[in-house]
């Protein structure tokens, strides 16, 4: 059973007590994230999710990480283009030392401008890291390109330049406008009673947090760039291509994620098969659908060879076209629900993954999905359905292409691209 209500200061709350399970997992989303950052802010959603591990009035940084090690539990957060969340999976035994710290770091950060000093450096370390692993760059061109002038195009962690920038005042501004209590959903999943649990809450996360948001902004229509290639020297070509995917609520998500699978979100994928196993060119090739509150994007990722990247392209097209112009069988269809039935179920196994799971649909549509909720969405799927999808898809459209790597000038003809 999930419980949902709302405090006298705006905070929600999202709680499913889990017998048989002796671990609890506490979230604090925050409705924020890269996509709320104004020009000159860009890495600050990122930035704040490190300070708040960095000190309170009552921890130090390193004191935060004691306290939870000394109990053999785990904490983290991650940043993502809508929402930041902080979490803390404990023994149940230590549930209110998990909200009571939650909590600390959400009101009580200091933003020490000495640890700020040097996060900055840490954070340009990551941007580096991330700028030298290209499976993970192209991602990033490819957001880019597909909504070139949108604020979802921004980098989660933002860029070098930025982050010199950043002081102490403009990060707690950006934390105030977006910290609220309004804009916030905790979220809990495990081993706990519910009254215990929405007592320890009250206690702990009554305050007033942040300050009202000026309105927001008119939307922004995205523009998208066909072909961006950026030559770098690595033995490998990584490329992503794609086209509009469909937001995070439209009611043809499940189709939407059924394609996906088909095509290539598991092993027996008719990409994975197609290029890895029978042609052997590629290790990693596989589709994605990534859904915002306002757009969407699907893409196909591939790495291989220079050498190989035509044939690579050819073979990737081919199929794309195959599965919007011919469909698929009832057996696909049948073998992707029964995938994604049971990637769901064994994925709920684990408190921290209910825990997003409620937090996320709270996000996203003020309500909560069971397991059979989800089971019956994607049984309702029929093959009329997934060829009307697969046109909303791929229907006279053209796929824009990123790619990363040595091409010396080799280029997907532009009339291979369009369906």
């Amino acid at each position: 059973m999930v419980y949902r209500y709302k405090q006298d200061n705006g905070l929600s709350v999202i709680l499913e007590p889990i017998d048989g399970v002796v671990s609890v997992s506490v979230g604090l989303w925050i409705k924020a994230g890269s996509r709320n950052e104004a020009e000159g802010e860009f890495g600050y959603a990122h930035f704040i999710e490190h300070m708040l591990f960095k000190g309170t009035k009552n921890s130090s940084s390193k004191e935060i990480a004691r306290i939870i090690d000394r109990v053999g539990g785990q904490h983290n957060a991650a940043t993502n283009r809508e929402y930041t969340c902080y979490f803390i999976n404990v023994v149940s035994d230590y549930l209110e030392l998990a909200l009571g710290l939650l909590a600390e770091t959400y009101y009580d950060s200091l933003f020490d401008p000495a640890e700020l000093e040097k996060e900055k450096n840490v954070i340009m370390e990551e941007i580096r890291m991330y700028e030298d692993t290209p499976d993970d760059l192209i991602h990033d061109l490819f957001m880019e390109s597909m909504l070139k002038g949108h604020p979802l195009s921004h980098p989660i962690l933002g860029n070098h330049e930025n982050i010199r920038k950043t002081t102490r005042e403009k990060l707690v501004d950006f934390f105030e406008r977006q910290y609220r209590n309004d804009n916030a959903v905790l979220a809990m999943a495990g081993n706990f009673n519910r009254g215990d649990a929405e007592k320890l809450i009250a206690k702990y996360f009554s305050r007033p947090c942040g300050r009202t948001s000026a309105a927001s902004s008119k939307p922004v229509l995205p523009s998208r760039v066909d072909y961006y290639h950026l030559e770098k020297d690595l033995e490998q070509v990584h490329v992503c291509l794609g086209t509009d995917g469909i937001n995070r609520d439209d009611n043809d998500r499940w189709g939407m994620y059924i394609l996906s699978t088909i095509l290539g979100g598991s092993m027996s994928s008719r990409l994975f098969q197609n290029i890895r196993e029978k042609e052997g060119i590629s290790y990693s090739i596989y589709s994605f659908h990534s859904s915002y509150s306002d757009s969407g994007i699907f893409g196909i990722y591939c790495a291989t060879l220079p050498e190989r990247y035509a044939r690579a392209m050819e073979l990737i097209l081919d199929e794309c076209r195959d599965i919007a112009l011919n469909g698929i069988t009832e057996e696909e269809l049948r073998e992707a629900k029964a995938f994604m039935k049971g990637n769901l179920a064994l994925s709920l196994e684990s408190v921290e993954m209910r825990m997003g799971h409620l937090a996320k649909n709270e996000i996203t549509f003020q309500r909560s999905y069971s397991f059979s909720d989800i089971v019956e969405s994607i049984n309702r799927v029929t093959s009329e359905d997934f060829m009307r999808i697969c046109n909303r898809i791929f229907g006279k459209r053209k796929l824009s292409v990123v790619s990363l790597g040595k091409l010396a000038g080799q280029k997907v003809p532009e009339s291979c691209l369009t369906f």
